[in-house]
């Protein structure tokens, strides 16, 4: 997970671990050995101290590890823009028309490719929105631990991907709302989903 937070959130989450860490080990080991009886009469203390430094780091946790909510509107900016661009070069295109007979044949649509990322933790796409049909999502995984990928709802699923390997989810997707996720235990707790609109 610290690979992807800022740098700021990386320090600030590991000095809040490191007092957390040195207050458990002088609790544990250095305290007793001036003070036998401890805690002894400071009891009470010793537990609302603990109980402090625990919700502190449950709250350093939920403040340092939370993304930016800046850096999501960017990044949502600049796939916006990467669809415009798209969009107005596929308008441009002209077709030739020919007058000569032609025989009609039901064409089968190509298959929409998604590069797809996946590090800890966390599934990256260039654009979370798609045709209906055939897509072949094109997972690789960037990240140090493996990973799958799957859909929520359906029994399509990867393999389990090592770090630097790659594996193809085909599938054919109606029109809706998906959500792809990694199936290793905690992964999508940690936040390995992403939503997906088909249409």
């Amino acid at each position: 997970m610290p690979l992807a937070l800022s740098t700021g959130h990386e320090i600030g989450l590991g000095v809040t671990g490191l007092v957390f860490i040195l207050f458990a080990l002088a609790s544990s080991f250095l305290f007793p050995r001036f003070r036998p009886d401890y805690p002894g009469h400071g009891l009470l203390a010793f537990i609302v101290v603990a109980f402090v430094f625990f919700f502190g780091m449950l709250t350093a946790v939920e403040v340092f590890g939370a993304e930016s909510k800046h850096g999501e509107a960017a990044a949502a900016e600049t796939t916006t823009a990467q669809q415009t661009t798209t969009t107005t070069a596929q308008q441009t295109t002209t077709a030739k028309t020919t007058t000569q007979p032609t025989t009609t044949t039901t064409a089968k649509p190509a298959a929409t490719k998604v590069p797809v990322s996946e590090v800890e933790f966390k599934i990256t796409l260039a654009s979370t929105n798609f045709k209906a049909g055939e897509i072949t999502f094109e997972a690789k995984n960037d990240g140090k631990i493996p990973h799958d990928l799957a859909i929520k709802g359906t029994s399509d699923k990867t393999k389990l991907i090592p770090p630097g390997g790659s594996a193809e989810l085909k599938v054919t997707l109606k029109p809706g709302k998906y959500e792809l996720y990694c199936t290793v235990p905690g992964h999508e707790a940690a936040g390995m989903r992403l939503n997906i609109t088909v249409a």
